[in-house]
């Protein structure tokens, strides 16, 4: 056994963050002082429920709950503190709670913790540049201490230090009793990954918290889907989601370019009153050849990149072969509906794309209902993520003066939609040029073998692919994603993206 005694800023200021928090919306918030009269007492009158989310799942017990991660097939015993430990086989770890001091290594699991108002509690935070939430980043500044990754014995004690360590898996630490493995990016629905907020919620007894949010962004979510397919169901432009890889040592100095047709983004395009692109029914193909690639885009609309080195439109004209855009005959070159989901960015290029949008899938599926039909509200809106590089819409960088309190519990970005005013489609507006009319189905490009690299439609594939991976730190060398275009290639052999 080790002996810390050593201590970060942020486990001396911790106190003072905890004064500043609110405890609205908090259940259990002391330790108990008899085992046996906790024991038979239900300490956990608010209980969450999964209702999207199918790799999760708690278990209340009166003074435990049994929280599962389905996908690592890890089992977290949470108990009351003060006291005892359950008696429960299998267990990946026992942690008491509520926790006061918490780790993350992915900033996905921040923005968690910042929508449940529970940031106080964050002692250490790993990939700090690529933090792009405002709060966060003056947190980091001025209470949160950034994990010393270039530091092992000193990470080991930043870990330790904490009550619990957030993190994805595959990393280098899982020698550490307290580390716990969220996989919200692997869920296969939007409405799924925001639903996290429910583990995340249950380790620090805020699931009145977290079921008050996330009723409100289901019902969002649920209005803005019925408003778009009931206004544009007759229009529906066909959304094509791409991405191209550079050669490098990962990818056997190979480029190739690659559609993608994650649930989670199938889902959210139908809801958005849109159809998806398909490639003969897998969740996702790369194409050896940039022409064969092209072929398959010949009758998209709209064409959102995520590619890590397009980050201008002459660089996505080039990376994907189109020498000349005025010879190319392509309805989403025409209309000039070519889109990154790259517009909120830090200064060190993290993308909030990898963070917020997991969480609050109401304003993503707003952002998206924007990107295929740009008149849909007739106040006018503006999106958050999404900027069109055919038109040069700039990135908008986020700094930690944006920050009026870091401690409040983060807002929603996405509007009450039951106040939004949905404008009926027009088909002769130029914005559907190229538009098929009454076509309601997925339009799926038959391709060839020869043309292809692989094409699994595997669950795990599809999973994997909607990885956020420009938001992960994993430490010891393995990968260290963080947004920017050289250090995602890193991780192209641990996920396909």
């Amino acid at each position: 056994m080790r002996l810390f005694i050593s201590l970060s800023l942020a486990s001396l200021l911790a106190p003072l963050a905890a004064i500043a928090q609110s405890t609205d919306g908090l259940q259990s918030t002391s330790c108990v002082s008899s085992s046996s009269s906790s024991a038979s007492t239900d300490l956990y009158k608010t209980k969450s429920e999964v209702k999207y989310a199918k790799l999760f799942s708690i278990e209340y017990h009166n003074n435990y709950k049994v929280v599962n991660n389905l996908s690592t097939k890890d089992k977290y015993i949470l108990y009351q503190c003060g006291s005892d430990k359950p008696s429960v086989n299998d267990a990946s770890a026992f942690i008491p709670i509520p926790v006061s001091k918490a780790a993350t290594w992915a900033t996905t699991a921040a923005i968690f913790l910042e929508a449940l108002g529970v940031q106080n509690n964050i002692q250490n935070l790993g990939t700090a540049p690529s933090i792009v939430s405002s709060c966060l980043q003056k947190l980091l500044e001025d209470v949160i201490e950034p994990f010393n990754e270039g530091n092992s014995t000193h990470t080991d004690e930043q870990e330790q230090s904490n009550t619990v360590v957030f993190n994805m898996p595959g990393g280098e630490d899982d020698d550490t009793s307290n580390t716990v493995y969220s996989v919200e990016y692997l869920e296969n629905s939007a409405l799924g990954r925001s639903e996290w907020v429910k583990f995340f919620a249950a380790f620090f007894n805020a699931e009145e918290r977290a079921n008050k949010l996330f009723e409100a962004i289901d019902s969002n979510y649920q209005c803005f889907s019925a408003k778009a397919n009931d206004e544009y169901n007759d229009i529906r432009p066909v959304v094509a989601w791409t991405s191209y890889a550079a050669p490098t040592e990962y990818n056997n100095n190979t480029a190739y370019w690659q559609i993608s047709f994650a649930d989670y983004k199938y889902d959210l395009v139908r809801d958005a009153g849109a159809r998806m692109l398909n490639t003969t029914g897998k969740q996702s193909t790369m194409f050896s050849s940039s022409q064969a690639f092209l072929d398959a885009l010949e009758e998209a609309d709209i064409l959102i990149d995520e590619s890590f080195v397009s980050y201008s439109y002459k660089d996505l004209l080039k990376n994907y072969g189109i020498g000349d855009k005025t010879s190319a005959t392509y309805s989403w070159l025409d209309s000039d509906r070519v889109y990154r989901p790259d517009r909120l960015q830090s200064t060190a290029g993290g993308l909030d794309w990898f963070e917020a949008p997991v969480a609050f899938a109401d304003a993503l599926l707003q952002d998206l209902i924007s990107v295929a039909h740009p008149k849909f509200s007739k106040e006018g809106y503006s999106p958050i993520w999404f900027r069109n590089l055919a038109k040069s819409d700039p990135v908008t960088p986020v700094t930690a003066a944006g920050c009026t309190d870091m401690y409040a519990q983060r807002k929603d970005p996405a509007g009450t939609c039951s106040s939004i005013d949905f404008q009926s489609a027009n088909a002769s507006d130029s914005v559907y040029s190229g538009v098929d009319v009454n076509e309601t189905q997925d339009l799926i490009y038959d391709v060839s073998k020869s043309e292809i690299i692989n094409d699994d439609d595997s669950d795990s594939q599809a999973r994997s692919e909607s990885s956020t991976s420009g938001a992960l730190s994993i430490r010891d060398g393995t990968a260290a994603i963080i947004g920017t275009a050289a250090m995602a290639l890193s991780f192209v052999a641990a996920a396909a993206l």
